[in-house]
């Protein structure tokens, strides 16, 4: 199962934000304060997916074998699916 941790990771990383946000936005609905929090919330899973992406790429070059370069790419295509969606999400709070 531990496999499965790195492929999955973009999805992982994008639900986290997901939920943070949601839950900030329930319990501070309207206020500046939900605003910051959303934009700081946004930075961080951005920087985890980029330091995420370095991992990975490391990872992937250093790879001794098809399944472990398999792994290592499909890793890269979440994070990849997963950056927009975490800029998405973070979108409205940087205009209200």
């Amino acid at each position: 199962m531990r496999s499965w941790r790195h492929p999955l990771g973009g999805l992982l990383l994008w639900a986290a934000h997901f939920l943070a946000v949601y839950g900030i936005a329930s319990v501070l609905p309207g206020t500046r304060t939900a605003v910051i929090l959303v934009l700081l919330v946004t930075g961080l899973a951005l920087a985890a997916a980029a330091w995420l992406v370095a991992r990975t790429v490391a990872a992937f070059r250093t790879a001794s074998d098809d399944l472990q370069r398999w792994s290592a790419g499909l890793a890269l295509l979440g994070y990849a699916m997963a950056a927009p969606a975490i800029v998405y999400q973070g979108l409205p709070a940087a205009f209200s």
